[in-house]
C-alpha cells in the first residue's frame, strides 16, 4: 500500500511541475481567463486540480498552423533566380556573392570544356 500512495504523490508531483512549468512558458496569446502569475500560484497552491484546471480553463487551443515554409533550396524563388534586381535598387551582398558564385561556375565549366584531358 505504502508503494501506491509513493506512486500516486510522484506522479502528482511530476504533473504539478510539468503544469507549472507549461504555464510558465506558454505565450500570452495563449494564456485566457487569469493573469499568467495567477495561473502558476493557482497549480503551485492546488497541486493536482490546479494543474486540471489549467488545462481545462487556462490553456487556449493553439491558433492555425504556421504558414508553410519552403523546405529545401529548390522550394525557395530566390535560390531559383526567379526574383531580379529592379534596375533603381542597388545589389545586396546576397546578390553579389550570387554573382560571383555563377562567375567561378562558368570559368570552371569553361575550364573543363577545354578539350584538355582531365588527370
Amino acid at each position: 500500500m505504502v508503494r501506491l500512495w509513493l506512486i500516486v504523490v510522484v506522479a502528482a508531483v511530476a504533473f504539478t511541475v510539468w503544469a507549472a512549468i507549461d504555464c510558465a512558458t506558454m505565450p500570452r496569446q495563449r494564456v485566457r481567463s487569469l493573469s499568467r502569475g495567477v495561473w502558476i500560484l493557482l497549480v503551485i497552491v492546488l497541486p493536482v486540480v490546479g494543474g486540471v484546471l489549467w488545462l481545462l480553463l487556462g490553456r487556449a487551443p493553439a491558433g492555425p498552423a504556421p504558414a508553410a515554409r519552403y523546405r529545401g533550396p529548390e522550394d525557395d524563388p530566390d535560390f531559383l533566380g526567379g526574383r531580379t534586381t529592379p534596375p533603381g535598387r542597388s545589389r545586396t551582398d546576397k546578390d553579389q556573392d550570387d554573382a560571383t558564385l555563377r562567375d567561378l561556375e562558368d570559368q570552371f565549366h569553361d575550364r573543363d570544356d577545354d578539350g584538355r584531358p582531365n588527370g
